[in-house]
């Protein structure tokens, strides 16, 4: 055994306070003078440098105002009052406008600031708004948008500081996109149609051509980036309602990380990586002028790191740092649901402190309408489904979800949206189906997978995939199964457990999804159906309860996926099978469910304490 007087040459730090985790989160900043929407804004800079000029308030405006990492100043105006998405590129010494919506009409109008004035200079080719910028004032790009007659553009064009250039189209007509980078590595993220379809999309410029990237896990418009093509990060826009995730790109693939603490749109945004950016104004249900500044811990910061050990003065107590162990984690009693629940109900992502359900099966046997919401302590109802099911395939955020199939007196191919506030009957499955799983963060992004179809006991292995408009199938899974349950996104997600079909033994089969196809992987330790999941993606996932035969003799079992192998973890406090799950493999919700048919309203919340572990020294 070492004791810590052996480590000779190792430094304990002596702190009076823990060390911070070293991850990027919004912070408040100082307000706007003016609350608008759909100004432009400058690409350089970062939390603490800012620049945004025209957009709309109660009319077209002309304001400018930058930003120092405190207030907001009102400088100059634009020579021309414009809106809807002007394009812009720079830093608050140096930038341009460009494009945009005059009350006379769309523009091609483009204006250099030098500091202190804005002057006119030459035009784009294309008058165009909703057309998203990037780079400097001397060497800028800018590519789609919306031209005057409504129709979206795949134009592209570059800008030499003295006139624009026509060059290689973008792959995918759109507008109300974000550019980020600089004019000769940018990427072009998201956007719309014009109504209704927005995208997830993402286009790589290399300075010649256009190469398509990594999808966004939620296809979103008018939303916010900044950085460079291997570091940035897109937050905000519309889909279908304002929204505040945000996710970051690494240069191969997008993570959702901390959201933004205002739902927004159309807001004004710089940033020079994806380390730093700060976003202001925009729309929710009404103009804001809300800044919000997106920071890592500063370097003089003291940052957590694995292996790192210090004595905490204030509390006498020696830590250390590094991965827990997943045993640490733990199910505590959570706030319990106001309508008892059975059968699968339309589960969603968000974290321990953010869930949300919708349908199910009442004890007494119809249908549930019921939606309801989890605070991290309470339940609290919302609107209702349309149309009352059970065993409906369901996913996404308590802003943005969606419910799609299930049961009401026979299998339907019914889907609903939720934007927030209420529930919209759009386009329908191809395949009327109940108890399969399903993937996704938003209304506009999702997949299902497996299920059972009729009559009973018929197992599918079907996948559809959601874009926001209709469902496509897509490649199959390689069993057909259904009473299975899964997480993660439209391209990267698991399925784990489930059941075979005509009372066979439930199954510890597990697929991995990567946006095209299924691949089987290291089974659960213990085979089981009507188990709960919540994942991140395919490389980390939770599952936990169901049952363990057709009995159904129930289970507890909790069990924690890496990548690479499954294991067992700290039980639920109430074995129970058909129960949803949501949340992330370190912050998940276990809800509803029961030993049968009459189900329940037991909460339990998952924790892992993967931050600071405390050093016994004897």
């Amino acid at each position: 055994m070492t004791t810590l007087k052996n480590l000779k040459g190792t430094a304990i730090q002596f702190l009076d306070a823990d060390p911070v985790v070293y991850a990027g989160s919004w912070a408040s900043g100082g307000n706007m003078n003016t609350a608008r929407v759909s100004g432009s804004s400058s690409s350089g800079g970062g939390a603490d440098s800012g620049l945004v000029a025209g957009g709309y308030s109660t009319t077209h405006t002309a304001i400018t105002e930058v930003y120092n990492g405190t207030a907001w100043t009102e400088v100059n105006d634009l020579n021309t009052a414009r809106e809807q998405i002007i394009g812009g590129a720079g830093t608050t010494t140096a930038a341009i406008a460009f494009g945009g919506k005059t009350p006379g009409g769309v523009s091609a109008l483009t204006e250099s600031w030098n500091g202190s004035s804005w002057t006119e200079v030459n035009d784009l080719n294309n008058a165009t708004k909703e057309n998203p910028g990037t780079g400097t004032s001397t060497a800028a790009i800018r590519a789609g948008g919306t031209a005057p007659g409504g129709n979206v553009y795949n134009y592209v064009e570059t800008w030499n500081g003295t006139s624009w250039t026509e060059t290689t189209e973008i792959n995918q007509t759109r507008g109300k996109g974000a550019v980020t980078g600089i004019s000769t590595a940018a990427l072009l993220v998201g956007g719309n149609n014009n109504n209704p379809t927005n995208y997830a999309n993402v286009e790589l410029w290399n300075g010649s051509s256009w190469t398509e990237k990594a999808d966004l896990n939620a296809a979103t418009q008018l939303l916010g980036a900044t950085g460079t093509t291997t570091d940035s990060i897109a937050f905000g826009g519309l889909n279908p309602s304002a929204t505040g995730v945000t996710e970051a790109f690494n240069g191969t693939s997008w993570s959702p990380v901390n959201t933004m603490s205002t739902a927004r749109y159309g807001m004004g945004n710089s940033g020079a990586a994806g380390n730093s950016a700060v976003a202001g104004g925009g729309y929710t249900t009404a103009n804001v002028a809300n800044t919000e500044e997106w920071a890592f811990p500063p370097p003089t910061a003291s940052i957590l790191q694995e292996g790192l050990m210090w004595f905490n003065s204030t509390s006498s107590t020696l830590k250390g740092y590094g991965s827990a162990a997943a045993s640490t984690g733990s199910w505590s009693s959570g706030g319990a649901m106001n309508t008892a629940r059975v059968f699968d109900a339309a589960a969603q992502s968000g974290t321990n402190s953010a869930g949300q359900i919708a349908g199910g099966f009442y004890p007494t046997g119809p249908s549930a309408v019921n939606t309801e919401q989890y605070n991290g302590t309470a339940w609290t109802e919302v609107n209702n489904l349309n149309t009352g099911r059970h065993d409906i395939f369901g996913n996404g955020t308590q802003t943005s979800a969606i419910a799609a199939a299930g049961q009401t007196t026979t299998w339907v191919t019914n889907t609903e949206t939720w934007n927030g506030s209420s529930w919209t009957e759009v386009n329908e499955v191809n395949q009327a189906r109940r108890e399969g799983g399903s993937a996704g963060i938003s209304a506009t992004s999702s997949l299902i997978f497996g299920g059972e179809g009729s009559p009973s006991s018929t197992p599918y292995a079907l996948t559809e995939s959601w874009n926001g408009t209709s469902w496509t199938e897509v490649n199959d899974l390689n069993a057909a199964i259904y009473g299975t349950s899964g997480g993660g996104t439209q391209t990267d997600a698991i399925r784990a457990g489930g059941v075979t079909g005509g009372g066979a033994s439930p199954s510890a089969t597990v697929e991995t999804w990567d946006g095209t196809s299924w691949t089987e992987t290291t089974n659960i330790n213990t085979a089981r159906g009507y188990n709960a999941a919540s994942a991140v993606g395919s490389t980390a996932a939770l599952i936990f309860g169901g049952t363990t035969n057709a009995g159904p003799s129930l289970s507890a079992l909790t069990e924690s996926w890496n990548g690479t192998s499954w294991t067992e973890l700290a039980d639920l406090a109430t074995a129970r099978y058909k129960v949803n799950g949501a949340g992330t493999p370190t912050e998940s919700l276990a809800m509803g469910g029961g030993p049968n048919t009459s189900g329940g309203t037991a909460t339990e919340e998952w924790t892992v304490d993967n931050a600071v572990l405390t050093v016994t020294t004897s």
